[in-house]
């Protein structure tokens, strides 16, 4: 095989048959073709087949090939030949002209003229934000390749074995030929996409992009309010008559009601922080639990987050033991959460384990059966697809305004919260966005309320390695926009801790920090702090564990087998800790009223010995551990959460056990 060296003329001599036939007639004149003849383009990667035709040419001496510019030809001593375009790299489209000349009449020839473009490469970009309401349109920026183009936003399965998934904005789309992202926002928040773009030579590049879309103006909804333990009172026994349900909270506005397993009861507006409702002797006739929020009515209409109250004769001692069911066996399970998903008045488990969430509805009596389509894949966000999209902690919102609850769901390794949408019949689908994105690895926390006040979950999410934790703004459409910073730790607690109206994060790590809202999703460390205790603090809860009004926290002391109980000051500032010793390793923490007293009591997962610690609460920031404490569970217990799951009138644990990929269920007896 011959071939013509890129840059330089160089004869190649290629033998055919002249057509025709001997004749007395005068010879014709020679005449050369190239096909194709029309200017071709091509990715450096590509060759191009050509073919050259001779005719009249009675001596078959055929012709020669040249070619002038980079590149080579093949099969130089045929009449079919390919053009080899340069595989080094090129900065820019080159021009190349092919030549096949007649060796027995070298005036004639013909030639065909290539470019070849460099391979496309899609560069990394930032493509400008854009407005609720106000047209848009960007292209996406594309060098090198051969039109024409076909682009698509890439949701499929990756080489890793995971899937990848994101959108372009709501109300904009991306033109398949062109590349342009246009239309009118609907929602604001930020979402992710990868992108990919095949040119005429099915060459491709690949990237991964986002834009980011701002809402039009100033919020006018009411907050979505947030609810603190404990009510009060937080239990009565069965048969009792009508009473007078206080609450506190942050983010009340008048109008607000207290609901009752959905129902709003006739409520009293006090302040911004306190209501109370009458609740009738019908509602308490039989034991039970009710699920109570508090919802702001319109505009906004937003719920808040869901505390127990308990219809069940007190309890002098507390013993648990394992539904017919328990453990329920799920692989990996690393975060835990309760809520009603199908909207059936008992509630339900969302487990996130190794690279799925599963949703186990509850049948009333401690038993569970998987919700349809569950378990729920969790996809990898396209900037961060090379590794596993493990599961984190998970936490439960209503995240687009529909009513139903929802998941927000962090990936341990990957850089990103993943956001469920909630249908109100147990199943899940990923918001059009589908992540929040986290600047930051080792995601330990996840915290869902309305920072800013305009009427939208935010999330808190703590990072335990590489950039501090921060705040992402919620829009009500199930996308976030990055806001104010939090520093790196492994817990988190969301209350006013400062009673000015605004929702404050209490950090855990090396002690804990408190960090005063701003309103605006941004915060200012608390005077004081951070504080130094402990010897490696994780969990942490919020509650007026004494019954002062003011917020105080509980915190686990993993290397210290103790929880440590800091009394808020209400301003922001706390008392020096109670220490008070557990299991080994505690790990998770869940505050509720386990002997219906009207007192907060704790439970704790101890990670080290794979038990559960409780704590009945005295009511004065004090705790005695229950009289048959510690209750055995799988192992490595690592999660925990309360809820009555038989229906009985008393609260009821759910324990995730990393270590054998259980979970355990104990029922109150």
């Amino acid at each position: 095989m011959s071939r013509v060296r890129s840059g330089w003329a160089v004869p190649l001599v290629a033998m055919a048959m002249a057509l025709g036939g001997c004749s007395s007639s005068p010879s014709l004149p020679i005449s050369v073709t190239i096909s194709p003849s029309s200017p071709q383009a091509t990715d450096q990667n590509a060759p191009v087949a050509i073919k050259a035709t001779i005719t009249n040419d009675a001596s078959s001496k055929g012709i020669s090939w040249t070619v002038n510019g980079p590149g080579y030809v093949t099969n130089g001593n045929a009449l079919s030949i390919d053009y080899v375009p340069p595989t080094t790299y090129l900065s820019n489209a080159q021009q190349v002209t092919l030549t096949a000349r007649s060796l027995a009449d070298p005036t004639k020839s013909a030639s065909l003229r290539i470019t070849v473009n460099p391979s496309p490469v899609m560069p990394f970009q930032t493509i400008a934000n854009g407005t609720v309401g106000v047209p848009y349109g960007q292209p996406i920026q594309l060098t090198g390749g051969t039109a024409p183009f076909q682009w698509s936003i890439y949701n499929g399965a990756i080489e890793t074995g995971w899937y990848v998934g994101g959108a372009v904005p709501d109300g904009l789309t991306l033109d398949h030929t062109t590349g342009m992202i246009s239309g009118t926002p609907a929602a604001a928040g930020t979402w992710y996409f990868g992108t990919w773009v095949t040119d005429a030579d099915n060459a491709s590049a690949y990237n991964s992009l986002s834009v980011q879309i701002n809402p039009a103006g100033a919020a006018t909804a009411n907050p979505v309010p947030f609810l603190n333990q404990p009510l009060i009172p937080t239990a009565v026994a069965p048969g009792s008559g009508a009473l007078t349900l206080r609450v506190s909270g942050t983010g009340f506005v008048s109008g607000a009601t207290i609901d009752f397993n959905g129902t709003p009861l006739t409520t009293a507006f006090v302040d911004s922080e306190h209501l109370s409702a009458l609740l009738p002797a019908t509602d308490l006739a039989t034991a039970k639990t009710a699920s109570v929020t508090v919802v702001n009515p319109a505009p906004g209409r937003g719920s808040s987050n869901v505390v127990y109250f308990q219809a069940g004769a007190p309890e002098s001692t507390v013993t648990f033991a394992n539904a017919p069911n328990s453990p329920l066996q799920i692989d990996g399970p690393f975060g835990l959460a309760t809520a009603d998903f199908n909207e059936d008045g008992k509630p339900d488990l969302a487990v996130a384990s190794v690279t799925r969430v599963d949703v186990m509805l509850g049948n009333g009596d401690g038993t569970f059966t998987p919700a349809p389509g569950s378990p729920n894949p969790i996809p990898s966000p396209p900037y961060d697809d090379f590794g596993s999209p493990y599961t984190g902690p998970v936490t439960v919102g209503d995240f687009n305004n529909s009513g139903h609850a929802g998941l927000a769901v962090g990936m341990f390794q990957s850089e990103a919260v993943v956001i469920l949408l909630g249908n109100g019949n147990g199943t899940l689908v990923p918001s059009s966005a589908a992540f929040a994105d986290v600047p930051g690895d080792g995601m330990s926390a996840i915290m869902a309320a309305d920072f800013n006040a305009d009427g939208n979950l935010d999330l808190a999410i703590i990072c335990s390695i590489g950039y501090p934790s921060f705040v992402a703004l919620g829009y009500g459409k199930g996308a976030f926009n990055s806001a104010g910073g939090l520093p790196t730790g492994d817990g988190a607690a969301v209350g006013d801790f400062n009673g000015d109206g605004k929702l404050d994060v209490a950090v855990t790590g090396g002690g804990a920090s408190v960090w005063l809202g701003n309103g605006d999703g941004t915060f200012t460390q608390a005077n004081g702090s951070p504080i130094a205790f402990g010897q490696s603090v994780a969990a942490i809860v919020a509650g007026d564990f004494n019954g002062d009004g003011k917020l105080d926290l509980a915190v686990t002391d993993y290397a210290g087998s103790a929880v440590l109980i800091l009394l808020g000051n209400g301003d922001g500032t706390f008392q020096p800790p109670i220490t008070i010793a557990v299991g080994n390793e505690p790990d998770a923490i869940v505050a509720g009223d386990f002997n219906n007293d009207g007192k907060l009591d704790l439970a704790v997962a101890n990670f080290g010995d794979n038990t559960v610690t409780l704590l009945l609460g005295n009511g004065d920031g004090t705790f005695a551990q229950a009289s048959g404490s510690p209750y055995a569970v799988g192992k490595g217990p690592y999660a925990i959460a309360a809820a009555d799951f038989n229906g009985d009138g008393r609260l009821d644990l759910a324990v995730a056990n990393l270590w054998d990929g259980t979970v355990s269920i104990l029922l109150q007896q």
